[in-house]
């Protein structure tokens, strides 16, 4: 036996469906995106193709309400160019108007690595961009972007 739904009950409760999800929506649209800054870098493991490094990074959140946070990732250029990407499932309460510190694992090609060294040997000022995303408990992904210069490397 099947039933046919009549287009109007259909309608009503596909709208239904759809406001109620909408209140999750407008939240992350309203949240600014957290300040990502990096506190250390250290190697973990080389092979002749790969390096792997943990980098620590301490995340500031300028909402005025708590961000459950499950996961980062990110993207290192410098000089425009990939150096690094990592990504981390990290449990991580973030207070609001507060900060957190966790660490990702990622990843570097050994020739991003060399053609990045051999860029630098050039000169006295090195800019980078570190990009990705803050992934929150329940759904949903703030984004970051950070970019500047690192001067007077010589």
């Amino acid at each position: 036996m099947r039933f046919k739904l009549s287009p109007w009950l259909t309608a009503t409760v596909a709208w239904t469906i759809l406001l109620a999800a909408l209140p999750g929506c407008t939240g992350l649209r309203n949240l600014e995106p957290p300040e990502v800054v990096v506190t250390a870098i250290r190697p973990v493991d080389a092979t002749l193709m790969e390096q792997r490094f943990d980098v620590d990074l301490r995340i500031y959140n300028p909402n005025n309400r708590d961000l459950s946070v499950e996961g980062v990732d990110f993207e290192l250029d410098l000089n425009g160019k990939r150096l690094a990407r990592g990504a981390g499932a990290t449990d991580l309460d973030l207070p609001r108007l507060g900060e957190a510190e966790t660490t990702v694992r990622v990843s570097s090609s050994f020739l991003g690595l060399a053609r990045q060294l051999m860029s630098v040997g050039d000169t006295q000022t090195v800019s980078y961009r570190m990009k990705g995303r803050i992934h929150l408990r329940g759904g949903g992904a703030v984004p970051f972007d950070k970019s500047g210069e690192l001067g007077n490397l010589r």
